[in-house]
């Protein structure tokens, strides 16, 4: 292994040290360093044959970590910012059912902490909030629904 190469893997398994990164982050990262590109090849295939970096494993472990307080959509939108295969991203959905229940559910109680009653205008504008952090209308609607029974009087 040349001068270059090795800086270059040691560079990767630095920067995997402190956090996990994507397969695509983590080539970003060494080309910014200024590494040639047949340096970043061999870095990211030394460490991932290690599996030091597994997109798979990010994607799950991305899904489990913010699936209580983000939409699904803005999940998959986070992951294919960081340019993770969109199979991975499916599958890693698909094995916590998808569902954005519980994110929603948390999110509309944040929104509404303190709040006995809901007026139109502000029950559009929590609406919108909610619809871009990525849940889904009809969700949401429901979502406030069961909120009312519960709080209204």
């Amino acid at each position: 292994m040349d001068d270059e190469n090795l800086k270059a893997t040691k560079k990767a398994m630095s920067l995997l040290q402190h956090m996990d990164r994507t397969e695509w982050e983590l080539r970003s990262k060494l080309k910014q360093s200024g590494f040639s590109e047949e340096a970043v090849e061999k870095a990211v295939a030394y460490v991932g044959s290690y599996h030091y970096i597994d997109d798979e494993r990010y994607a799950r472990r991305f899904v489990d970590i913010y699936r209580q307080s983000r939409s699904m959509q803005r999940i998959r939108r986070d992951l294919q910012k960081r340019h993770v295969p969109e199979s991975l991203i499916d599958q890693a959905i698909e094995e916590v059912d998808g569902d954005d229940g519980d994110a929603l559910t948390k999110a509309l109680d944040k929104l509404l902490r303190g709040k006995t009653e809901l007026p139109y205008e502000e029950q559009q504008k929590v609406m919108a909030k909610l619809y871009r952090r990525g849940f889904r209308v009809d969700d949401i609607i429901k979502q406030i629904d069961i909120w009312r029974e519960h709080n209204e009087f």
